[in-house]
């Protein structure tokens, strides 16, 4: 999909196996919270994941956004480049975003009020993957006397 960095995880082993000490699905709702709030065009693998946390199947999805199937799967292939986006459908996807993990009405505000349609619309292919970095992530599970290490 795309590259997402956890900074200051808890491992604990696992039958033999170092793992993060992490609720998944909070994971999943955090860094969708963080790509509805990022500076640069959603990437093919950002749409991806998007549409299918949402359970969204391809047709729901481009009526969703008034979008043709051609246009969603030419979206998609873009993979970890930014995608060939109109910076309103990017907008339309990140109030979705918003909206569906129930976030109060500022939050919703502030994502629309900050949301840099020039910097968007203006996003140069990026050479190397940039990771979706979660600093605060709230989605850690307090270890119960489980061997950790910290990364």
């Amino acid at each position: 999909m795309f590259p997402v960095a956890l900074l200051n995880v808890t491992l604990v082993q696992l039958r033999g196996v170092w793992t993060p000490d992490i609720d998944y699905n909070k994971l999943q709702k955090e860094t969708l919270f963080i790509l509805s709030h990022k500076s640069r065009v959603l990437t093919g693998n950002e749409i991806h994941f998007i549409r299918t946390y949402f359970e969204m199947h391809m047709e729901d999805f481009r009526k969703q956004f008034g979008l043709t199937r051609a246009a969603v799967v030419a979206l998609e292939k873009t993979g970890d480049k930014p995608a060939k986006i109109n910076p309103m459908i990017d907008l339309c996807i990140r109030l979705f975003i918003v909206e569906k993990l129930n976030v109060n009405n500022q939050t919703f505000r502030d994502t629309f009020r900050e949301f840099a349609t020039k910097n968007v619309a203006k996003t140069v292919p990026l050479k190397t993957v940039r990771p979706v970095i979660l600093t605060h992530f709230h989605a850690l599970k307090p270890s119960r006397g489980a061997a950790s290490v910290r990364q």
